[in-house]
């Protein structure tokens, strides 16, 4: 199991690449109503990089082998609020302990508010730097888990989540000096350190029906009946 300081992102080397994710979070933030926020990060050690999050009251969580720890205790496949409880859910390589990241998916569905705003970072398997990951797993490290993006787009979709185009972040390896020239080249975007998906909830509409009269039968009154033609024959 990946647990507390002894997995990569508690690791300084990477402290460039979740700065860079978080300071995507006010410009998301900016455009939602007042309500909450939840913050779920990889570790503890990520509690101390400032989230802005503007005008909505943040609950933040870390994760600890399959629980959530920080301001509440509690599973990632069971969160302890109740529906739509938040306007803006993020999640900053949570998903790559031993819990589930479809239940986690399941779970943030459900507690994001219609409208509302999911980002989700998440390793990319594309990247050069997992090399740098497995290097540093070498001294007996865990290994994150690293899920596709669009396998976690197709959970989502499953759960009634529309998601935009991919965003990508850090660069091509971790080290400062490494690389640099290539990573700022746009043809290498898709292969820096990290993704974010954004998906929302949509507002469920209201489908007016069409209004049902009730038709009344009237009886023919037998003085008013028209005669047949065989009658007047």
């Amino acid at each position: 199991m990946i647990t507390g300081s002894d997995i990569p992102f508690a690791l300084p080397d990477l402290d460039a690449l979740l700065r860079e994710e978080l300071a995507r979070v006010p410009h998301h933030a900016a455009r939602l109503p007042a309500g909450r926020a939840l913050v779920v990060q990889a570790c503890a050690a990520n509690r101390s990089l400032p989230v802005d999050t503007r005008h909505l009251g943040a609950i933040r969580l870390h994760a600890d082998q399959d629980v959530l720890r920080g301001d509440v205790l509690c599973s990632a496949n069971a969160m302890p609020w109740e529906d739509d409880a938040f306007r803006l859910v993020l999640v900053q390589h949570a998903g790559v302990h031993g819990s589930d990241a479809n239940g986690m998916i399941d779970e943030c569905a459900r507690v994001l508010a219609p409208g509302g705003t999911l980002l989700w970072f998440g390793l990319n398997p594309w990247s050069p730097s997992r090399a740098w990951i497995h290097w540093q797993a070498r001294s007996g490290m865990p290994l994150p888990r690293v899920a596709h993006a669009d396998t976690l787009r197709r959970r989502m979709h499953g759960v009634h989540l529309s998601t935009a185009a991919l965003e990508y972040f850090g660069t091509c390896w971790p080290r400062a000096g490494v690389l640099e020239s290539l990573h700022r080249h746009p043809l290498m975007s898709a292969f820096r350190s990290a993704y974010l998906i954004c998906a929302s909830k949509q507002r469920s509409v209201l489908t007016p029906l069409r209004p049902r009269f009730a038709r009344e039968r009237s009886a023919i009154r037998p003085q008013l009946a028209t005669p047949s033609r065989r009658a007047s024959a």
